[in-house]
């Protein structure tokens, strides 16, 4: 099981999703599973979840990452890695650069593959 925590960068209080078996990134939406069910949605540059804002959520424990194209086939599991970090479209495995949200296309880039896939999953070890 995973969680994510999301920060405001302004000093106030996480807000933690999970534990989840998996958490899917798919246009504005995060979806949280075993149900699927919305648990962050991004509007105007911030992850509203619970009521708040965010500017940023990461995962601090060991988590795999992968990815799913529109008819829900998988790519190949990356990691685990021990933790990501997540702000501004920009997914960071362990300090390194992994994946970009580009905006124009609504596709994830997935750096080490150097491929384009709409949703990005965040799975446990």
């Amino acid at each position: 099981m995973i969680s994510l925590i999301f920060e405001s960068g302004a000093g106030g209080l996480p807000e933690q999703l999970g534990p989840a078996p998996w958490f899917r990134v798919g246009g504005n939406f995060i979806h949280q599973g075993p149900q699927g069910n919305i648990a962050a949605t991004y509007r105007n540059h911030f992850w509203e979840t619970q009521g708040r804002h965010f500017t940023r959520y990461d995962c601090n424990e060991p988590v795999r990452i992968a990815f799913e194209n529109a008819a829900g086939e998988p790519s190949e599991w990356f990691g685990p890695f021990a933790y990501v970090s997540c702000a501004d479209g920009v997914v960071y495995a362990e300090d390194r650069l992994f994946a970009k949200f580009k905006e124009e296309s609504d596709l994830w880039h997935c750096y080490p593959t150097n491929t384009y896939w709409p949703i990005l999953v965040f799975g446990s070890p």
